[in-house]
């Protein structure tokens, strides 16, 4: 039986059904970690209902697709409480007789804490989970502090100054302090009556929890966590450690019974917020594409229906998660939006004989076209298109193709071109390319600061300078073919004529784009400097961030793009529909 979703006192969900007595909750990871795992987490969903076990796996408080955000007050109450009430519902509503606890790095040591407080927990598996909230803490400031510097970036206001910002996401001065009042080595009761620990390789857990676990009487077994670094890492990247999942569900399905039970009962699968009500939806044809479907309470007539598009391989909540906020931001304004996951991403299954996380695909083409065929069918011909990197390519050469987009959102384009066969290794070069956009060169190089540092060695100045030429030869080199393709009857490159047809049909285009990152000097590349080529009409706009980086990370430019993109979308409230 395939998964299905579900809500859990408010907590979005995905239930995997098997006829098994013993169900497993897992307690996902937090932050950029979850984003990256997600695929790996669901494919461990799967495999565990495979074995007859009936599995839960869900978006803690103010994380993923549930409401709320990382800046709601007592997250770890929340969190915990979440938990014990995932625990409930196995037994409730799935009609489980015991219930197993997994949890991946901060979501074990969640788990572990709320098992504690819970009676009756079969088993507790901890993978790469830290002892304790304050050494999940000090895990995420190292990895700020490794964050590169943004020239340019606003102060941080007063009121943030104690926050943790780390990749993306925010861990507020009181959450950081209640995670300073979780520590598993002080555990005073039995968590579970069988506990597995998996250590990371690169940093082998603290024997102290397995010697405390033994104290309280627990059965307890460690293990390496084998592949934990090839999972571990950015979301196209990332690949499922199957050794070490085959090794969790043998452990899990120990002693575990069938179940009287014959079939899982129907489940509420619908989140009421305040500003929408978000239902989860299926559409496409070769392929079951998964979306969520964000209707305003109080609808517009006449708006464009907004579509999110994948970020790379991230699921549909997107990059840093900013797709869900700005989603139920853009509700409160009438506007409805859907976010979905591309074939082979997230939770949409791959195209049979098709390999997972597949970006600048032209098969994902078909998936937006599923996406616009379904809001027809829902009665809107109008759309609006926001993706950023891989995505904004998507959107692009979307719009060139569908007259039912009417308007497209392009965050830090990096590719507006891409052969087939590109392999994607070039694609994430640029992404972690350590220069910056030309147009940020030239305005540095008016500060008397940036002489002073490329003299003292801080500034590579040469390699700055090949950078630099290397763009101009491949900007003279499109040049050139434009001029021989006039030649032969074509007015310009392939994205500029797509840009012209856009234009005339009256598609308004917004490109977002972080002052220091290479996506400008691609856009102007094809569309000239400041867009030159596109002067006579006024249906395209430029926002430069300052201060920002490619996926905008801070907390402040997230707002900042969700600011303009309300915006810009504004401006379709006097249009007719």
């Amino acid at each position: 039986m395939s998964a299905r979703p579900v809500v859990i006192d408010g907590c979005f969900g995905w239930f995997h059904p098997a006829a098994g007595a013993r169900g497993v909750v897992l307690c996902s990871a937090h932050g950029q970690e979850e984003i990256w795992v997600h695929r790996s987490w669901r494919a461990l969903a799967d495999q565990l209902a495979g074995a007859g076990l009936p599995t839960l796996r869900f978006d803690y408080p103010g994380t993923g697709d549930s409401p709320g955000d990382d800046e709601d007050p007592a997250r770890v109450a929340a969190w915990l409480g979440s938990i014990s009430r995932a625990v409930e519902w196995m037994r409730s509503q799935a009609g489980v007789e015991e219930v197993a606890l997994v949890g991946l790095r901060l979501g074990g040591t969640l788990a572990a804490a709320a098992a504690s407080q819970l009676d009756q927990i079969q088993a507790l598996a901890l993978l790469a989970a830290p002892a304790s909230g304050r050494a999940y803490a000090r895990e995420m400031r190292a990895a700020a502090m490794l964050a590169p510097s943004m020239h340019g970036a606003p102060p941080t206001p007063p009121e943030w100054k104690d926050d943790l910002e780390a990749a993306g996401f925010v861990i507020t001065a009181e959450t950081l302090a209640d995670l300073g009042q979780v520590d598993l080595l002080k555990l005073h009761r039995l968590p579970a009556g069988r506990v597995l620990l998996m250590d990371r390789p690169d940093a082998p857990g603290e024997g102290r929890l397995a010697a405390r676990l033994r104290e309280l009487g627990v059965e307890v077994r460690v293990e390496p966590f084998a592949g934990y670094p090839e999972m571990m890492r950015l979301a196209h990247y990332s690949k499922p450690p199957r050794d070490t999942w085959a090794l969790l569900t043998d452990w899990l399905a120990e002693g575990a019974r069938p179940s009287a039970r014959t079939a899982a009962p129907a489940f509420e699968a619908v989140l009421r917020l305040p500003e929408a009500i978000e239902e989860p939806v299926f559409f496409g044809e070769h392929v079951r594409l998964f979306g969520l479907h964000c209707v305003p309470i109080r609808p517009r007539p006449g708006l464009p229906t907004v579509i999110f598009l994948n970020t790379g391989a991230d699921h549909h909540v997107g990059a840093n998660r900013m797709a869900v906020p700005l989603a139920r931001r853009l509700a409160a304004q009438g506007f409805a939006s859907i976010r979905f996951d591309l074939a082979g991403i997230g939770d949409s299954p791959a195209v049979a004989g098709k390999e997972d996380n597949r970006l600048y695909s032209a098969d994902s083409r078909a998936d937006v076209t599923a996406a616009l065929d379904w809001m027809e069918r829902q009665g809107q011909q109008r759309c609006v298109v926001v993706g950023l990197c891989s995505g904004a390519y998507l959107a692009l050469h979307c719009a060139f193709a569908d007259p039912r987009i009417v308007g497209q959102v392009l965050i830090n384009p990096l590719r507006m071109t891409w052969r087939e066969g590109t392999t994607l290794d070039i694609a994430a070069r640029e992404v972690a390319n350590p220069y910056k956009s030309t147009r940020f060169y030239l305005r540095s190089a008016r500060k008397a600061e940036t002489w002073k540092r490329a003299l003292s060695g801080e500034v590579h100045l040469l390699g700055i300078t090949r950078r630099l030429a290397k763009r101009a030869v491949e900007r003279a080199r499109l040049e050139i073919a434009v001029v021989w393709g006039r030649h032969r009857g074509a007015e310009d490159s392939e994205v500029a004529r797509g840009f012209y047809q856009l234009c005339e049909r009256g598609v308004e285009s917004l490109f977002v784009c972080s002052l220091e990152d290479s996506a400008i000097d691609e856009i102007e590349t094809h569309l000239g400097p400041g867009c030159r080529k596109l002067a006579r009409y006024s249906s395209l706009d430029v926002e430069i961030i300052e201060g920002a980086d490619h996926t905008l990370t801070s907390r402040w430019a997230r707002r900042r793009l969700e600011e303009r993109v309300e915006a810009y979308l504004s401006g379709f409230a006097a249009q007719p529909g």
